[in-house]
């Protein structure tokens, strides 16, 4: 949401529209934040509405009603999916994305079936979000990747890296899967780590990565 020190209430209709409940109340000041809530009990059955309501303004100092919402999610299980798997097309799929920005599936590097990124309005990232999974000590994520395999060499503007992150905190912050870590650096017990960054290369590779005690599930 942006705004200019403005005041947003999310509320909850029921079947009677009268009956309303508000969620929380947002505050923001010229500020892009990503929000998440668990619905209360009173919520969570058939005939919910959810509403983004603000206000009427009675003060010269509230003389604005200037505020975006993006990236609305609502859903979820008490009892979040072991695993992930899409194939894109070929028809092996286990999971529902839960954004997937500036993204289509199509024919790409040689493979009749991929996830492929596309052209993005200036400024837009291109992004793919997986839906709440529950991941165990001992677990991996695999794919194969290909960058810049339809870049012209030298061509401008060039292709930019790809980064893989987790996030403990329902998308509210991220951090890379893996850090880069060198030899002689504290912590990295005298072996080398690249980070999850990948950078065009022109053809497709296959990734393996155990993923640590730092991305499992509480």
């Amino acid at each position: 949401m942006l705004g200019n020190v403005t005041r947003d209430r999310r509320r909850i209709e029921t079947n009677i529209p009268q009956l309303c409940k508000t969620i929380f109340t947002i505050c923001f000041v010229v500020i892009f934040s990503y929000i998440n809530s668990k619905l209360p009990k009173t919520a969570r059955q058939n005939g919910v509405r959810l509403r983004w309501w603000q206000p009427p303004r009675h003060s010269v100092h509230q003389s604005r009603a200037d505020w975006i919402v993006d990236e609305i999610v609502i859903g979820g299980k008490e009892v979040n999916p072991n695993e992930v798997n899409d194939d894109f097309g070929a028809g092996r799929r286990t999971v529902d994305w839960l954004q997937m920005v500036n993204i289509r599936y199509d024919n790409y590097c040689g493979a009749a079936h991929a996830a492929v990124s596309q052209s993005a309005p200036g400024g837009e990232s291109v992004i793919m979000t997986t839906s709440d999974v529950s991941v165990a000590d001992g677990d991996v994520v695999e794919f194969s990747i290909a960058i810049g395999c339809g870049a012209d060499d030298g061509a401008e503007p060039a292709v930019c890296p790809l980064a893989l992150h987790y996030s403990l905190d329902y998308g509210v912050t991220w951090q890379l899967v893996l850090d880069e870590c060198l030899p002689f650096e504290p912590g990295c017990n005298g072996k080398a780590q690249m980070a999850s960054i990948y950078y065009p290369t022109g053809q497709w590779r296959r990734v393996t990565i155990p993923l640590g005690s730092a991305t499992t599930s509480a």
